[in-house]
């Protein structure tokens, strides 16, 4: 090839190049935009799962101590049923004579 030739492709080339790189640069630029527009859609995608998910944890111990204290209750109730089934029909203080002799009167 011919000098000439050659300067000429060589400028060109360099005259070309800086508008090569910066489309590069540029399609670099808009892939990293959007992988970070990705990646903030899926920390906020979580953190509505994650609040998501605490809100149904707060519902579920709060059932949860309900049907505790439910529990509590009727043993509550239980108990007292009980208590006075065992109770005797007569107060203490009545209690029936004693049969024999040996006391004074």
């Amino acid at each position: 090839m011919q000098p000439r030739k050659i300067l000429s492709i060589m400028v060109a080339a360099a005259t070309l190049l800086p508008f090569s790189y910066a489309a590069v640069a540029s399609a670099q630029d808009l892939d990293r935009d959007r992988d970070q527009l990705k990646t903030q859609q899926q920390l906020q995608d979580r953190d509505k799962l994650q609040t998501k998910d605490k809100l149904q944890t707060k519902d579920q111990l709060k059932e949860k101590d309900q049907i505790k204290e439910q529990e509590r209750t009727r043993e509550r109730e239980r108990m007292r049923e009980h208590m006075q089934t065992e109770r005797p029909d007569k107060p203490q203080h009545e209690r029936p004579e004693r049969g024999g002799g040996g006391g004074r009167h």
